[in-house]
């Protein structure tokens, strides 16, 4: 045990430190690091997390020490421990109250060893205390952590709606419910994110540029020019709002589709895919599925079996027929063995996130794990829990609680208290009407609320740490609607919520269908709202328009609405622009994809405005950033005996003995790898067109709720990583394995620092108007 307290303090900084804003030329997302001190040069290695659970973390690195030029490097590796907050939205990981408990200098004697550690403490009081998330991501594969559970969601499919024309999803939560606008003869249609009316008999619907109208909520609807008066003062209101807030900088919008599409209105949760014709299907490079080309959803046919796929959500539903189904859910873990050998660089190699056992899919799990941090001022909250009249409060589903149900806002009695979530935070008082202070422990009971509550979002918000300062706190993806099902992401919990409705209040809850929700590697989540052509955009929510700002107005995507946002706020939210032909919207690359919104899940919602008078910025890190040692390859690491090995172009591995580099006695595995073996071999010969004949879905078992998961504990004062006793045997099993996420995060961070900025890309796909060819028959 090393007994100066400021070794680990110093040390940890070099190396966990990358940093944000460096030098030209010198990408210090690379490693390993250098620095030339007084009397010695020290280079540190890429760090190797051995555990990462709440906001707790445990590592080991190697080092090497050069005192004079020359001289022989003194290899050796350290062990770290500490606690850590994560800004997901610049994919930075910041450390603190960090220590090192041990550490081992094979190469030197205990008298030589107190020496470098002096060196260390001299030289290392100022550096960073930061690291890419996008490079430490994979390794968490390899580490004690936190797993995102396997929630018990409803994976029923939804009402499927296909249309071989331009067509707009509308969705109403339920049979419409009515409120009067102020000082008109104009009633809304309040159960819908859209602007929809009724004027005596007919409904009339908004678009950015054009109305639409029908005598059948649920038909036919049809262009309009000519707007009774009364709607005709909502349109020049809509028009003001639109030219009063901010256009959104991007790319310049290209040539769209100007057909007028078809309006479907449903009023039960539905997914509509738009396929321009007939279904045209492209062959997959190396594989016996097809894509269909000529849609912006995500629809594939697969040879062996006959059936078409597609995704929804971050669900697999199948069917032997397009238009009329019916459709089956099929877990990612069960999709066809064909759909793990989709080439990674295809246009729809996005699609691996959501097949289980490939790399997509498991580094899509690890960002489950990782928390969204934030100190929090102790104290009073600076907004208040509304309720329709005196709260209501109902019970939880196989649990002893009870939650308020004549309220927008999150709030849970237990254990004789009551505990509201607000923007990633928690409160408790006495009262259900408050007053409310940050709170600094939550009941274990309240992580069981199932996923068929409302509030079950809430059990993936956690306290930390508490000072008598600060409170730590954190959310996982699971706040805002992303969730782990048979090892793959998946959006919203798939449970239908009724909504809060009287003649003066409507309280929306969570929905999982109708927005297209869709996973990208390096987006997250998105939404498109289901296809629209072109030009053409819903108008979603009123500003405030008729004087009742206090009806929630939005019930899809958990907290992707703009914030805050009374009925609406006047956003405009395209729906997707039409498919690019010859171009799949979900492009492997980085780019602009799907159109629509960003639900924006890896945001912080600690950064929106009305968080930042109640969390604490962190301090600025200023001090010496090492270099990038260019002239040396990052392949040295250290095995949990804190012995040091250096692997070779070749495969094989050197370990570092007596001060020089011994070939091993064992060689790697050819078979080592993290990515998944091949599934069965695809048939030579290729069936026949696909049939159109529909069949009757299968029954499957429903999931078993997931134990909840445990608070994290504070950190210990020994870690559970310390050194074993030295092994002479290496794993070249497991240290093949930490190469395999080395290089693998590496080149995810190269990617994810590529990728365009959130302020500037665009969520809508380039589109060439033109038409698509004819359909291709198979």
């Amino acid at each position: 045990m090393i007994s100066k307290k400021t070794f680990g303090t110093l040390a940890i900084a070099l190396i966990l430190m990358t940093t944000i804003g460096t030098a030209a030329g010198d990408d210090q997302r690379d490693w390993p690091k250098i620095v030339e001190a007084v009397g010695a040069s020290i280079t540190m290695y890429q760090p190797q997390i051995d555990s990462w659970e709440g906001n707790i973390f445990e590592a080991r690195a190697a080092v090497s020490v050069v005192k004079a030029a020359g001289d022989e490097p003194v290899f050796g590796a350290i062990w770290i421990t500490g606690h850590f907050e994560t800004n997901k939205a610049t994919r930075v990981v910041r450390f603190y109250e960090v220590s090192i408990p041990a550490a081992r200098f094979p190469d030197a004697k205990e008298e030589q060893q107190q020496k470098l550690i002096d060196i260390l403490e001299e030289e290392m009081d100022d550096w960073v205390y930061e690291v890419d998330l996008d490079r430490l991501l994979p390794s968490l594969d390899l580490a004690a952590h936190e797993d995102a559970r396997d929630a018990a969601l409803k994976h029923d499919p939804p009402k499927i709606i296909f249309k071989d024309k331009p067509a707009m999803l509308v969705l109403i939560d339920g049979e419409p419910k009515f409120q009067e606008i102020e000082d008109t003869k104009v009633q809304r249609v309040v159960n819908t994110p859209y602007v929809m009316v009724k004027y005596k008999k007919d409904f009339f619907l908004a678009t950015d540029k054009l109305w639409f109208e029908t005598r059948d909520i649920t038909g036919s609807w049809k262009q309009t020019s000519n707007l009774p008066k009364e709607v005709a003062k909502i349109n020049e209101q809509l028009k003001k709002q639109r030219e009063e807030q901010p256009v959104p900088q991007g790319e310049d919008e290209p040539k769209l589709d100007t057909r007028i599409p078809e309006i479907v209105v449903s009023t039960v949760p539905a997914e509509l895919i738009f396929i321009d014709g007939e279904p045209e299907l492209e062959p997959i490079e190396g594989n016996d599925i097809l894509e269909v080309s000529n849609t912006d959803s995500d629809v594939i046919f697969d040879i062996t079996s006959q059936n078409y796929y597609v995704l929804l959500s971050g669900r697999w539903y199948q069917s032997k027929n397009l238009g009329e189904g019916p459709w089956e859910w099929v877990p990612n873990d069960e999709v066809p063995g064909s759909f793990l050998e989709i080439p990674a660089d295809s246009d729809i190699g996005y699609l691996k996130a959501s097949i289980a056992g490939t790399d997509e899919s498991k580094e899509a799990m690890l960002e489950q794990s990782i928390p969204q941090t934030a100190a929090v001022k102790r104290g009073s909250a600076t907004s208040k829990v509304e309720y329709d009249g005196e709260p209501k409060f109902e019970p939880i589903e196989g649990t002893g609680l009870t939650y308020g149900v004549n309220t927008a806002s999150s709030v849970v009695f237990a254990e004789n208290q009551y505990y509201w979530c607000e923007q990633g935070v928690w409160y408790v008082s006495p009262r259900a009407t408050g007053p409310w202070v940050v709170c600094e422990t939550i009941p274990d009971s309240i992580y069981t609320i199932p996923p068929s509550n409302p509030l079950y979002n809430v059990t993936y918000v956690k306290v930390y740490q508490a000072t008598p300062e600060v409170i730590y706190v954190g959310y996982t993806p699971g706040y805002t609607g992303s969730y782990v099902s048979h090892s793959c992401v998946v959006y919203g919990t798939g449970y239908y919520y009724r909504p809060w409705y009287t003649p003066y209040y409507y309280y929306p809850r969570p929905s999982t269908w109708g927005f297209h929700v869709r996973y990208n590697p390096w987006y997250g989540w998105g939404f498109g709202l289901s296809y629209s052509t072109g030009p053409f955009h819903l108008t979603i929510g009123w500003g405030g328009y008729g004087g009742y700002p206090r009806y929630g107005g939005w019930w899809g995507p958990a907290y992707y609405r703009p914030y805050p946002m009374p009925y609406g706020a006047g956003y405009r939210a395209g729906y997707r622009a039409g498919y690019y032909h010859g171009r799949h919207h979900g492009s492997n690359r980085p780019v602009h994809y799907g159109g629509g919104n960003t639900i924006n899940i890896n945001n912080n919602i600690y950064n929106r405005p009305v968080n930042r008078d109640r969390v604490v910025s962190s301090r600025d890190q200023a001090g010496q950033r090492p270099a990038v040692a260019r002239d040396r390859a990052n392949n040295v690491y250290t095995d949990r005996s804190g012995n040091v090995y250096r692997r070779n172009t070749d495969g094989s591995w050197d370990r570092r003995k007596d001060g020089g580099w011994s070939t091993t006695d064992r060689t790697p595995s050819r078979g080592d790898s993290s990515r998944p073996s091949a599934k069965p071999t695809t048939p030579s010969t290729r069936p026949a067109t696909p049939s159109t004949r529909p069949t009757s879905p299968s029954t499957r078992p429903s999931t078993r709720p997931a134990t909840p998961s445990t608070r994290p504990a504070s950190p210990s004062t020994r870690p559970s990583t310390r050194p074993s006793s030295p092994s002479t045997r290496p794993s070249t099993g497991t240290l093949n394995r930490d190469y395999n996420a080395r290089q693998r995060g590496s080149t995810r961070s190269s990617q994810m620092s590529s990728r365009p900025s959130s302020s500037s890309r665009s969520m809508s796909r380039p589109s060439t108007g033109a038409r698509p060819s004819p359909a291709r028959r198979r």
